[in-house]
């Protein structure tokens, strides 16, 4: 369709069948799940360390280090747990 109106043409039947054949969203969907489970993930690991580090100033008397460690590490962190997240999802769907 973006063809079609970059052209400012009719397209060829061949071409628009082809690209509204088969075409049902499914993979769309599945991409789109996918990567809400990976975000879930980033963001537990995200929102834990900084829970983490507010337990730490709160029993620590460090000042605002700990915070700040905890949510360093939540953030280094985050790629990998949302790896787990994704894997959890997908042997779930299997």
């Amino acid at each position: 369709m973006a063809q079609q109106y970059a052209s400012g043409g009719q397209l060829p039947d061949e071409v628009d069948a082809a690209l509204t054949d088969g075409d049902d969203g499914s993979s769309h969907s599945d991409s789109s799940s996918r990567l809400e489970q990976f975000g879930m993930g980033v963001s537990v690991s995200i929102l834990l360390g900084a829970l983490l580090g507010v337990a730490a100033v709160a029993s620590l008397n460090f000042g605002a280090v700990p915070l700040f460690v905890a949510l360093g590490l939540g953030f280094l962190v985050s790629p990998v747990v949302g790896v787990l997240f994704l894997q959890r999802y997908e042997r779930k769907q299997a």
